[in-house]
């Protein structure tokens, strides 16, 4: 039977149509993982327009610097549809001018060099490439709104896990470019595997697949089961249909570990030796590190400050709340693993004792706002961009058992950060320090301006036990003067210690230790055959400073005795540890933090 058009139908066609005709059309092509490049082929609708703006990012929401993804770029051209050259040139740093000729579409193509190491960089190695949409997806200016479509062109063998919508034919889609430019994706041959967590699907892709062992497998689908229900409760459930976990798996030499969080995944980058045991037991780090990932669901991809709403692709976007952001998602983080089981009531004590010791030995005050903002300079000295974490999931804290103890425990944080879901994200908005300060307000803090004045804006060392009595916590401290070798070192792959980064004036500074060195010997004290070498070595050289020793390295295949001297400095210990007999009040409000009830 033949049916009749009806104009609701021919309006609706005309939409699709005039819909379809806006869609940018993305090619990605890996050209050869010799090369290690990815080439890339963008279509732009240009009807009516004379010349068209096109651009990428300069950097990746989440990943507070500017990487000026442009520098990556090299053989820019553009063409019309009948494949004839058009005429352009450079706009700015990371913008390109194309003469149109009028035509109605203008496809620009590029190649982009994929050889770092980095959370916000396209890597392309071996058997495998990954990318963030950032890095190959130009966008016209003024046209953020506009759907996408992407295809890729890899071996016939390759797999592709991405968080774009699809595949349907072979195209993935983007309803925007804040979508396509927030895009995870991996190509090639690695592991992937999945389970279901409060009835939602949750991919997890691990490069190289061989550190993906059945043991390495069970104890990260342990962890994500359990952090996945804690979450989704304290938010009120999940934001996602389908949730990936992009890992890396480093085996050469590289000085971090951390991850970056998406809309809808997390990419996590770690050194084999702090990823996984020949056991498949996890790292120290993991745990927290994909809880606090994940937690970024809901702050930072959702409840995010009004300065970066909406996204600035081109430059800065300074914000006094990354304090919040960053480091109550931290505080989030741990207290999922405390919540889920995953951690002992004692780890996650340790852990807010290992934040206490850390911002208490800054060499200048600071303050958290002051943090959130110098977060884009990366400071040599203080480095209070990096403490804001630490200092931030200390605030959280002290602000849940502050909320807690005035309410008796009927209220808490957990509330605060629905409220900001709900009446800021939902209301597509972001928020300002003064609506944080009116829902905590509203939650029960007591005295919220002078505590944001004295310790959020201000300089003031946080009221560690004052406030931590009031859960039936003690915060012990003891000042102690002891010998400092001025390093961060991790694990090799086989089980050597790599010197990630040295300090400014240290004793391994003197000598002339370098990132990369693989450390053997502290004076007369092995490392290698010590696990305690730290406690060792401040045993022998106590009180002796001054004295010359010597750091043994491995550096390029060479063993290296560098001369130094030992130096000492005096630091504060902490430990925090639950009250041998908290009130009925201080037992329902560290029960109520610890369980979420």
């Amino acid at each position: 039977m033949m049916h009749r058009f009806s104009p609701v139908a021919l309006l609706a066609a005309l939409f699709s149509t005039s819909l379809a005709a806006q869609t940018v059309r993305y090619d990605v092509t890996l050209m050869s993982t010799t090369q290690r490049q990815f080439h890339v082929a963008a279509d732009f609708p240009a009807a009516g327009k004379e010349t068209l703006f096109v651009s990428l990012p300069a950097w990746s929401p989440g990943n507070y610097e500017i990487q000026n993804y442009a520098r990556y770029v090299h053989g820019f051209g553009a063409k019309n549809p009948a494949g004839q050259s058009l005429r352009w040139d450079r706009g700015d740093k990371d913008t390109w001018r194309v003469v149109t000729g009028r035509a109605d579409r203008v496809t620009v193509e590029f190649d982009f060099i994929a050889d770092t190491i980095d959370l916000s960089t396209a890597r392309v190695t071996q058997n495998f490439g990954q990318f963030l949409g950032t890095n190959l997806f130009l966008f016209e200016e003024g046209q953020n709104g506009r759907a996408a479509e992407v295809r890729f062109h890899v071996p016939a063998d390759w797999q592709i896990t991405t968080s774009l919508t699809g595949p349907v034919n072979g195209v993935y889609r983007a309803a925007d470019y804040h979508e396509l430019a927030d895009a995870m994706t991996f190509v090639g041959r690695y592991s992937l595997d999945s389970l279901q967590a409060d009835g939602k699907w949750i991919r997890i892709a691990v490069w190289p697949a061989a550190d993906y062992t059945p043991a390495v497998a069970a104890n990260i689908r342990k962890g994500v089961s359990k952090m996945a229900p804690v979450q989704n409760k304290i938010m009120g459930g999940a934001p996602y249909d389908s949730y990936t976990i992009f890992f890396n798996v480093i085996h050469e030499p590289v000085g971090f570990g951390g991850g970056l969080e998406h809309s809808a995944s997390q990419y996590d980058i770690m050194p084999a030796g702090a990823f996984a045991d020949p056991a498949g037991t996890l790292g120290d780090f993991m745990y927290p590190l994909i809880s606090h990932e994940f937690f970024h669901l809901w702050n930072v991809k959702r409840i995010r400050p009004a300065e970066m709403w909406p996204y600035d692709y081109h430059a800065e976007q300074y914000t006094p709340l990354l304090w919040w952001s960053e480091g109550v998602t931290d505080y989030y983080g741990d207290l999922t693993n405390l919540r889920a089981g995953l951690w002992t009531p004692e780890q996650f004590l340790d852990n807010a004792t290992s934040n206490i010791r850390e911002v208490e030995s800054a060499p200048e005050p600071w303050s958290a706002e002051d943090g959130s903002e110098a977060t884009w300079i990366h400071e040599v000295y203080v480095n209070s961009s990096q403490l804001y974490y630490p200092k931030g999931s200390l605030l959280g804290f002290l602000l849940d058992i502050s909320i807690r103890d005035a309410t008796d425990n009927a209220h808490n944080l957990d509330e605060v950060m629905r409220a900001l879901f709900t009446r800021y994200y939902r209301q597509n908005k972001g928020f300002r320090t003064a609506d944080l300060l009116n829902e905590l307000r509203t939650a029960g803090m007591p005295a919220v301006d002078s505590f944001y004045r004295r310790y959020i804006d201000g300089r003031d060392s946080l009221p560690y036990e004052a406030v931590f009595a009031k859960a039936g916590l003690v915060l012990s401290r003891q000042v102690v003067t002891t010998p400092f070798v001025g390093v961060s070192t991790g694990p090799t792959p086989a089980g050597g210690l790599m010197v990630q980064e040295v300090t400014p004036g240290s004793a391994a500074e003197q000598a002339g230790v370098q990132a990369g060195d693989v450390i053997t010997n502290l004076g007369d004290v092995a490392i290698a055959s010590d696990p305690d070498w730290g406690a060792t070595f401040r045993t022998r050289y106590r009180g002796k400073a001054g004295q010359p020793f010597t750091i043994t390295v491995q550096r390029s295949g060479q063993t290296l005795k560098l001369n130094s001297v030992v130096r000492e400095h005096t630091v504060a210990t902490f430990r925090l540890q639950r009250a041998p007999n908290p009130t009925a009040k201080q037992t329902k409000i560290w029960q109520g933090l610890a369980s979420g009830l």
